[in-house]
């Protein structure tokens, strides 16, 4: 195959806090390039090299640009915000993009009028809402993440006695009470609202599941309704939404203070640690957060408000042997049994009790993170999310422009 026959990929890059989306997209090109398909960045935070970059691409692969792929709905937009306007229904090329939030955080980018444009959620929670709620046209699926190994094997993790096991959380916060403190200045009704929905949540669910029914019973309750207003329903979404993950964030370093654990965050310097067995320390960058994944006996993650998948960060420590401490939802209870005692909720199963199970015998615990890795790689990786996602845009190029797939970009998809 000579350089003139080889499709390539574009993969639109920005930035993004401590580096996130810049990791995930050299993950997506690492399992891009395995196909045999060529990467290109496109960098969304500088306009001029944006064009030159794409113009040059596609003068050096006339006719062969297979798709672009974005994290968080990042270029979606580029155009004019019509049909015929979008710069990738113009050029004809497939635009897919992860969805990474609720869709009520950037809502925009969930309307998208462009039929080249595609939304992946990565939970099914997401995507009920985007169709119960959001209900724009043109093509959303839903693809899950996989076990992230960023091309490097899995390591069993072995504990000499005496030795302490490095536990991580990485997580930023905010003090939820200053959250609360803009919420005076709205109308007595909308505080009503919010609060009551707040109330709702906290004493009416199992507190792993979204927050749009707690806020669907407090407008309810108070006579205004939702379900076809939704601009008001996203509002009250997004800030109940933030203020219980927030909420979660505190509760979790409050507890974990007694604990021999290493807190990597923004916005925790409200919480008093000075006589605390823990440690809160800066954020760190992606690039080193992926070397600490390797280092890392155990590493502690809290779940978006959802009930039917986890947070990326369970899937990073399948990936490299560590023991995925997180919250639990009904999904992660039924996928993953052997993990529940070390495993946390909101309610009655305590992180801190899920920690001491760790300590108290970490040559188990090591023996079964190393075993649910290992059975993570077999059932699904990030791999298997990435040749899901080049399925979709044939599909989403077949079906939108022509009913024309590039021969080679079929063949590599196993058509």
């Amino acid at each position: 195959m000579t350089n003139s026959d080889r499709y390539v990929v574009l993969i639109l890059d920005g930035r993004a806090a401590y580096n996130s989306i810049g990791m995930f997209n050299r993950e997506l090109a690492r399992v891009i390039r395995t196909t045999g398909l060529d990467v290109v960045f496109l960098n969304l935070d500088n306009a001029d090299d944006f064009n030159n970059t794409l113009r040059q691409t596609m003068a050096d692969y006339p006719e062969r640009i297979a798709l672009a792929l974005s994290f968080s709905g990042f270029g979606v937009e580029i155009g004019d915000s019509t049909e015929s306007g979008n710069l990738w229904q113009r050029l004809k090329i497939p635009m897919l993009s992860y969805m990474l939030d609720h869709p009520a955080y950037y809502l925009a980018r969930h309307k998208s009028p462009s039929p080249a444009v595609m939304r992946i959620y990565c939970n099914r929670d997401f995507l009920e809402f985007h169709r119960d709620h959001v209900r724009s046209p043109f093509r959303t699926a839903y693809v899950p993440f996989g076990a992230m190994t960023h091309g490097r094997l899995p390591q069993k993790r072995e504990i000499k006695a005496g030795e302490q096991p490095l536990i991580i959380f990485p997580k930023s916060g905010s003090d939820p009470q200053k959250l609360r403190e803009p919420w005076t200045l709205l109308p007595r009704l909308m505080q009503r609202i919010l609060n009551d929905s707040i109330d709702h949540y906290w004493g009416q669910t199992a507190r792993s599941g979204a927050v749009s029914p707690s806020v669907l019973a407090a407008a309810d309750a108070a006579g205004v309704e939702l379900r076809n207003d939704l601009t008001l329903f996203t509002f009250f979404v997004t800030f109940v939404d933030d203020y219980i993950r927030k909420s979660k964030v505190d509760i979790l370093v409050r507890k974990l203070l007694t604990c021999p654990v290493k807190i990597y965050g923004d916005g925790l310097d409200y919480i008093d640690s000075v006589h605390a067995r823990a440690e809160i320390l800066p954020p760190v960058g992606y690039d080193r957060l992926i070397d600490m994944y390797g280092e890392s006996f155990a590493i502690i993650s809290m779940n978006q408000n959802i009930d039917d998948e986890c947070h990326d960060r369970p899937y990073a420590a399948l990936g490299c042997g560590a023991m995925p401490i997180t919250d639990t939802n009904p999904w992660w209870a039924k996928n993953y049994p052997a993990l529940l005692p070390y495993s946390y909720d909101f309610c009655e199963r305590s992180i801190v009790g899920a920690i001491e199970k760790l300590l108290d015998d970490p040559a188990t615990a090591a023996d079964i993170a190393w075993q649910e890795s290992q059975r993570q790689i077999q059932k699904r990786t990030f791999d298997d999310m990435v040749m899901e996602t080049l399925e979709l845009a044939l599909m989403q190029r077949y079906f939108t422009f022509n009913f024309q797939p590039p021969q080679l970009y079929y063949n590599k998809c196993g058509g």
